[in-house]
């Protein structure tokens, strides 16, 4: 809302009288025209067609507006016709030809667009939004075989199973009959082949109907696996499937399971981890994270022990049970001590572990860590992934807890406990699946404990590949039996690329957890949403009973969790809390969707574009493909690695690294090769939050294997020069089909130097991108490339030994791109105002002085304009540059010049428009530094237009013409009318929030809304207001005029989404002191730049200092740091637990029921435990090395960042690794 806005009648008296004489007088001058100026001209045309004038054709061929002087000095024109021609073009009467010329090529204004036509740009392919068919039973495969093999797959065993017709039993069931009864052994796999099963859960008597498996789906818990490979019986106690109705079922007894693993333990090290990791992220994150269960998911003390046994001291004495005495702090100065207890350490390891005494000496003596746990002090922070350890209790215990987040202030939990003893073993959980602690665990009593770390464990499973099955087993004895019934219910689901989730229209009976891979959320040609690890799907149409709103595709190969509806109504019925807590998750979603609803239709006129970046999101994998041989692809990746490193665990992965430590035949395209090769992978990204996969030049099998893998896909080229014709890319996207689902995002270098990018469409109209990015690349990067000397060690020992170890800039253009790839990404969105808009300048300036990084830019109206500024180039001089246009604005005579016949609009546009095109050139929005966007309203098809691509003066002028001041603007695309964004979205946070910025920081500079006026009833006379008025004696009324309601009235949608904005908690909204000026003050620039300034300098402040996530991304390094030491604090009560990160875990969390202490568990607490007999233990005993004396507490070493593979887990270091 830049130009006109009259705030005062003496403003718009002004603006009419000098409109009435200049049109006036224009008009005037026409008629003089036509009838005297016309005949003598015509005459004089006449005669100079005759004259040598015009065989020469000097006059023709010479300017219109040449001056007099020229004219005198013109040797070819006779004496008596140069005197007539001077009269007729010079003096009064050139207004006159000014006006007659500008009136004749007035259609020059329409012409203009022929210039920034273009072609569009691809569109993505049928197959980015379609799923494909269902995969067809091979006709050479039965169906029990192709059923059994596709859900063994999980396992990732390194051959085919079953392998034998004769391990398969196929059975007929008729409707009702059993097929599992309660009692039944607990090791075999059954699969629907025709028909369906019911399974049902007994609780308290009553049968419980929980899942309904279909045609091709598999009633087993894989925590079985785990139970037949140890040899030790399980039995199904509280479940049993019915035949819902004629049905066909094939059973694969799994017993000979145990003599395979007897002959090669290593080839099921990984099939063990991958029980394990996927109990946590399916079972038992999904029941915490989304239902609220706790204390109901694991025993509060094991039961396959005698209970005096729990209570015994390494020495075979029992400990005496008291309310009144505590235990007393001990010491290890003693070495007598001190070996006694690593003694007994490896004693109990050894037979807990299933190795022999002797191995037991040999694998684990300087293994061991002996460390003292006060009473009540924190051994392991939940949520915390430092430093993860097998922990062995000698004496006294430990508690097994989960804490609230404290950001639920409104809310009084007691947090339930479980215990652990001595000869109990816990922590396998945490190190099988590489995740952070599911619980908090510390000292119930003086406590001492045998630490094995994971580095440890990880040179020992690859040593002894038979310590990790009893390791996964110590996880499941402390399983309680509702968890282990619920792992029924739950399936496993493996999609290959393209495979449908569920399909639009489909009945909603399940919900679905992302365990690994990707998927996309999408409505006919619209990807609405795309879907990484940890995410949830379908929830609310679970909920509400309504048929599926869209198609969920998967991206690449994709592993997930269906929740079935009746398992959610069994445990909402066991557990009343968990209903609460789903009914708030859906108030949650249904909000989204409401506000997602309110948003108007966005139109981009390109489909690059239009494709949000908000679906960046929990990205895992990425591969990184050069598009030309001239690329630093090796540099790239390590610049990008350093820039996510600050604030991740990232992994850098190349073909040369992998053939280190697995061999260069793990690279070869075979299927045992390839197998290897994914198994190591899947371990990686097990492990790592985020890996990178960096393509080789050529074709080969590990860039296949790599854009496989990808979540994204970055194609990296050279901005500075031109894109083969042949893209080079396009050789790698043909070997990999799945691919063609993938996101793409250019990614365009530029030399450190560099002004501003310059043909970015060339390199978007040659194929389909997701989004592109311009980054400014250090020399560092070329300098190899310039030697002929690219040797990728060389590389990356020169970033370890010169880069690696540097702060990261938070406002390099790596760190935005690493940024925006994680979903943290800053917004500045500002909006429109006028001439008030010279304050986004100063707030500019002030974000600037304090650090603050800036991601994406959008704005509207003069936000566009002061946005496009920032985003050519934020670190140029957006000050003088926006002062300079201000000065053109400021002009009266600019103004009046541009005056027409106020047909459409006061003004013709074309005044205004040179004010930009000379500001911005012939600037496209896609050549910008940043991501940038403008609003603009479609009055053609009454929606909002968010511009995204296209010549930047055009569309910012769009966004600042204010209706009735200036012509709405022809866009060259499709030819619809814009007009100013304001009336849509005068301040476009919720825009920007739906782009992808984590946070958004909203400027506001319009006008201030009067509200209080006059109250004259319900009728009106202007006849008594103009009385009013003009009586100078009359007190002053506040009554709105026509132009007035008129312009409220195209504010109304906006203001009401202002209201949210403010609210909006991921906007940080900020408005400064402007209401003294006023619309079209823009000779006031300085004053208000100034104003905006000093305004921004008090706000940002406050910003930086309340919001942490901001402070994360501005000094990573700093906070995670700060993080980590908070997670070595002892007194829980004073710690900050991190919250997930998962938005649904952060929002719906309800009261849960206090804990009631369960009449069965026969556990004394253990602060009743008394201290041990005088005489068992001389002193008291202290572990110096792992103890601070000063402090009094135990000084626990964090693991720094993780930049580089375990050397145990054979993977490369470093970013190598």
């Amino acid at each position: 809302m830049v130009f006109f806005n009259p705030e005062s009648y003496v403003d718009v008296a002004a603006a009419v009288i000098v409109a009435s004489l200049v049109v006036g007088f224009v008009s005037y001058l026409c008629g003089f025209w036509n009838a005297v100026i016309k005949p003598i001209d015509k005459t004089t045309t006449s005669s100079t067609d005759s004259s040598p004038l015009h065989s020469s054709g000097s006059p023709r061929t010479q300017s219109k507006y040449q001056s007099s002087k020229d004219d005198t000095t013109d040797d070819t024109v006779g004496p008596l016709v140069a005197p007539r021609r001077r009269h007729s073009t010079g003096g009064p009467f050139q207004f006159a030809k000014v006006a007659k010329d500008f009136i004749k090529n007035r259609g020059g204004y329409r012409r203009q667009f022929s210039e920034v036509s273009r072609e569009s740009l691809p569109k993505p392919p049928t197959e980015y939004f379609e799923p494909s068919d269902l995969p067809e039973i091979p006709q050479n495969l039965n169906p029990e075989f192709f059923y059994l093999r596709h859900n063994i797959k999980v396992l990732e065993l390194n051959s085919d199973w079953p392998s034998e017709s004769g391990d398969i039993e196929v059975c007929d069931y008729d409707a009702g009959d059993f097929v599992v009864r309660i009692g039944d052994p607990d090791n075999t796999m059954y699969v629907v082949i025709e028909g369906a099963l019911n399974m049902f859960i007994l609780h308290d008597g009553k049968e419980y109907l929980v899942r309904r498996l279909e045609k091709g789906q598999t009633f087993f818990s894989y925590l079985s696996l785990i139970d037949i490979l140890m040899n030790k019986p399980s039995f199904f106690r509280t479940v049993s499937l019915r035949a819902a109705q004629k049905s066909r079922v094939a059973k694969y007894c799994l017993k000979h399971f145990y003599d395979e693993y007897q002959q090669n333990p290593a080839h099921w090290a990984r099939p063990v981890q991958i029980v394990i990791t996927k109990l946590l992220h399916v079972t038992m994150t999904t029941l915490h994270q989304y239902l609220g269960l706790g204390e109901e998911l694991i025993k509060k003390r094991l039961d396959d022990r005698p209970l005096d046994e729990k209570h015994r001291n390494i020495s075979g004495h029992s400990m005496r049970l008291t309310g009144r005495s505590r235990p007393r702090q001990r010491r290890l100065s003693s070495s007598d001590a001190t070996n006694e207890f690593i003694a007994t350490a490896i004693k109990w390891y050894s037979e807990l572990l299933g190795l022999t005494y002797a191995d037991g000496q040999v694998l684990l003596t300087d293994k061991i860590h002996l460390v003292s746990v006060d009473d009540g002090q924190v051994l392991v922070e939940q949520r915390c992934d430092d430093d993860p350890s097998l922990i062995l209790v000698l004496t006294g215990g430990l508690i097994l807890t989960q804490l609230a987040d404290p950001e639920d202030e409104d809310e009084v939990i007691e947090p339930w406990q479980a215990y652990v003893h001595h000869k109990e073993i816990i922590g396998g959980l945490q190190l099988l699946s590489n995740e952070p602690a599911f619980f908090q665990i510390k000292g119930a009593c003086q406590t001492t404990v045998a630490l094995i770390k994971k580095v440890d464990v990880d040179r020992l499973v690859n040593i002894k590949p038979t310590i990790a099955l009893p390791i996964a087993y110590s996880v499941l004895r402390r399983l309680s039996s509702f968890t282990r019934a619920v792992d029924f219910a739950m399936d496993w689901v493996m999609l290959d690329s393209g495979q449908a989730v569920y399909r639009q229209g489909d009945l909603a009976d399940s919900l679905f957890v992302v365990l690994s891979g990707r998927t996309r959320s999408v409505d006919k040609k619209t990807a609405i949403a795309e879907y990484g690890r940890g995410d949830v799907l379908g929830m609310v149409e679970v909920i509400q009973k309504r048929p599926r709103s869209t198609t969920v595709l998967a991206v690449r190969f994709s592993q997930l969790a269906r929740v079935p509806e009746g398992l959610l109504n069994f445990i909402k019925m066991q557990y009343p809390q968990v209903g609460f807590r789903l009914v708030r998750l859906l108030g949650l979603s249904y909000n989204d969707t409401r506000r997602d609803q309110m948003l108007p239709p966005v139109f981009t006129s390109d489909s690059q574009a239009a494709d949000s970046i908000a679906q960046i999101k929990n990205l895992h994998t990425v591969a990184i493909l050069p598009a030309s041989s001239d690329v630093p692809i090796t540099a790239f990746t390590c610049e990008l690695y350093h820039a996510l490193s600050a604030s991740f665990r990232v992994l850098r992965l190349s073909a040369r690294q992998v053939a280190i430590h697995l061999g260069e035949n793990c690279l070869e395209n075979f299927r045992l090769a390839d197998f290897r090769l994914m198994h190591w992978l899947n371990a990686q990204e097990d492990t790592f939050p985020l890996v990178l996969y960096e393509c080789d030049y050529t074709a080969t099998n590990w860039t296949r294997r790599c854009l496989r893998q990808a979540d994204t896909i970055l194609v990296i080229g050279r901005g500075d020069k031109k894109p083969q014709k042949q893209a080079f890319f396009e050789e790698h996207m043909k070997m990999n089909q799945d691919g063609i689902r993938t996101r793409k995002e250019l990614i365009l270098l530029w030399k450190e130097n560099a002004s501003c990018p310059r043909g970015t469409y060339e390199w978007l109209k040659g194929s389909w991108f997701s989004g592109h990015y311009h980054v400014r690349a250090p020399d560092r990067m070329f300098v190899h490339l310039e030697k002929d000397e690219y040797d990728e060690s060389t590389i990356v020992t020169y970033y370890e030994d010169n880069v690696f170890g540097e702060r990261v800039n938070c406002n390099s253009d790596f760190a935005r791109l690493g940024r925006i790839l994680t979903g943290n990404a800053v917004g500045l969105v500002l909006g429109g105002g006028g001439a008030r808009g010279a304050s986004h300048v100063g707030i500019i300036q002030a974000l600037q002085q304090y650090n603050v990084p800036i991601d994406i830019v959008g704005g509207t109206s003069i936000g566009s304009m002061i946005g496009g500024l920032f985003a050519e180039d934020p670190y140029q001089d957006v000050e003088r540059r926006a002062r300079s246009w201000f000065v053109m604005m400021s002009s009266l005579w600019r103004k009046i010049w541009d005056l027409t016949y106020a047909h459409s609009a006061m003004f013709t546009g074309a005044g205004f428009n040179k004010t930009l095109q000379d500001l911005f050139g012939t600037k496209n929005i896609e050549d910008l530094w940043l991501p940038y966007f403008c609003i603009t309203t479609d009055i053609t098809s009454s929606e909002m237009r968010i511009q995204r691509s296209g010549p930047l003066w055009m569309y910012a002028r769009a966004s600042m013409s204010l209706a009735g001041y200036l012509p709405p603007l022809c866009d060259p695309v499709d030819g619809h009318l814009l007009l100013d964004g304001g009336y849509v979205n005068n301040v476009p946070a919720d825009v920007m929030r739906s782009m992808g910025a984590r946070a958004v920081i909203a400027v506001d500079v319009g006008s201030a809304t009067e509200n209080n006026l006059f109250n004259y009833g319900d009728s009106l006379s202007g006849f008594w207001v103009l009385w009013r008025r003009l009586n100078p004696w009359a007190a002053p009324v506040r009554i709105l005029g026509m132009e007035e309601i008129q312009s409220r009235l195209a504010f109304v949608s906006c203001v009401r989404q202002l209201e949210l904005v403010k609210k909006a908690p991921y906007s940080y909204y900020m408005r400064p002191p402007i209401e003294a000026f006023k619309t079209l003050d823009f000779a006031k620039f300085d004053t208000i730049r100034e104003v905006g300034f000093r305004y921004g300098i008090h706000a940002v402040d406050e910003m930086v200092e309340k919001n942490h996530n901001l402070r994360i991304l501005m000094m990573p390094d700093h906070v995670r740091n700060t993080v980590a030491q908070r997670h070595r604090r002892q007194d829980m009560s004073r710690s900050r637990n991190s919250s997930f990160t998962d938005l649904a875990a952060q929002v719906s969390r309800i009261p849960s029921m206090k804990h009631q202490p369960n009449r069965d568990d026969h556990q004394q607490p253990f602060n009743e435990i008394a201290e041990w007999e005088d005489d068992q233990v001389e002193d008291d005993i202290e572990f110096e090395e792992d103890c601070d004396d000063s402090e009094g507490q135990i000084t626990r070493s964090v693991t720094p960042r993780v930049d580089m593979m375990p050397r145990n887990s054979a993977a490369p270091r470093s970013p190598t690794a």
